[in-house]
């Protein structure tokens, strides 16, 4: 699910680009540089520095790097209030989409920070836009992560549940460097930028509500294939790992994904104990996985688990639900599973939904680990 948009600046919020390049090629003509517009387009979305740095090396610029970002800026905050520019087509009700749906807003720019707050005040977005994050204020610019992270960090929403807009290279290539669903904004004024990269690319702002439900749709899809097999292991490392080493040792956490959660593992259980797996799907997304089982006349729930990102949305509701549609169907009338007497958090979520505690049963599994768990039922 899609929490949080974060918009770059230039050339998303605005059709700025042309009005960055005038200040800066004025800037370039004012010392004799020759093909100004030409030699700055490798630099959009990048930091003021790096292009200062390589336009004072091209033209051999005796000013220093820091005065002419000054310089840059300061006609830049300058000629905004009169510069004429409005919202992006689409902006608007985008804004009012995410606004409706509350879903957070942020904006990561290279630019500096009286610049957007400068553009806030031009196109009134004080009343959208919950928190910034600008290029002074990361170690690495854009094509880096850095700004994308502090801009989530902000918010306190994970990057995987952050949508990124941006018309750069750069910026597409941070985007998804910080782990975050990426739109390659097609601006036709951003100098040629090559946003192929993005997971899609997009040539209005009036196409994200669209995305944004299409990433919001779960589903729940049987594990058929190998692909699909091979999405259960990797979310079993990820899950495992994020979860249970502070319920038991690290050592058994590894040793029961490797016995238990491995594709030799699935395939046996499926070969050989009939049991069924299903991946909960969000978008195009992998985020959590389930396996059931016959077991001595109930159905066995081995296995329900969730990313971190995705818990306590009631999206596990979906996979109790599953359970039950396949238990009536193989004539049950009762599903049972196990869960460790110390993972407190799923125990409440499985009395919630029904289960009572039935025993404590302690299991060895084998070099000299012991399962100890609760046995839950429910009847249906």
């Amino acid at each position: 699910m899609i929490s949080a948009v974060i918009f770059d600046l230039d050339g998303v919020l605005l059709d700025s680009e042309p009005f960055h390049d005038q200040t800066t090629t004025s800037i370039l003509e004012s010392y004799g540089a020759k093909g100004a517009y030409e030699a700055i387009r490798p630099y959009v979305g990048r930091s003021s520095e790096d292009l200062w740095a390589a336009m004072k090396t091209k033209y051999d610029i005796p000013a220093s790097v820091e005065d002419l970002v000054e310089l840059q800026w300061k006609k830049n905050v300058a000629g905004i209030p009169d510069s004429g520019l409005e919202r992006s087509e689409g902006l608007s009700e985008l804004l009012d989409y995410c606004h409706e749906k509350g879903i957070h807003i942020a904006v990561a720019s290279s630019s500096r920070q009286d610049y957007v707050e400068a553009v806030f005040d031009l196109l009134d977005l004080w009343k959208y836009v919950e928190v910034f994050a600008t290029g002074a204020e990361v170690e690495n610019g854009k094509p880096m992560p850095d700004i994308f992270l502090l801009a989530a960090t902000r918010l306190d929403i994970d990057p995987e549940r952050c949508l990124v807009i941006e018309d750069s290279t750069a910026g597409v290539q941070a985007g998804r460097m910080a782990g975050m669903y990426t739109l390659g904004y097609e601006n036709p004024t951003s100098g040629g930028q090559n946003v192929n990269a993005a997971d899609v690319v997009i040539k209005s702002l009036s196409e994200v509500p669209k995305i944004i439900e299409q990433l919001s749709e779960v589903k729940i899809l049987p594990v058929t294939s190998p692909t699909r097999k091979m999405a259960v292991v990797s979310l079993a490392q990820i899950i495992w790992n994020e979860w249970f080493p502070s319920i038991i040792c690290q050592e058994q956490v590894n040793y029961m994904v490797e016995k238990f959660q491995s594709m030799p593992a699935i395939d046996e259980a499926i070969r050989e104990k009939g049991y069924e797996y299903f991946l909960m799907i969000l978008g195009d997304t992998p985020i959590g996985y389930m396996g059931v089982a016959p077991d001595d006349g109930a159905l066995l729930l081995s296995k329900l688990y969730l990313m971190k990102p995705f818990r306590g949305q009631r999206r596990s509701n979906l996979f109790f639900d599953r359970a039950e549609k396949v238990a009536k169907e193989k004539g049950f009338s009762k599903i049972r599973l196990f869960v460790n007497r110390h993972n407190y958090n799923s125990i409440r979520v499985y009395l919630r939904k029904g289960y009572r505690i039935v025993e404590e049963i302690k299991t060895d599994i084998g070099d000299g680990f012991i399962c100890d768990d609760f046995l839950m039922e429910k009847e249906i």
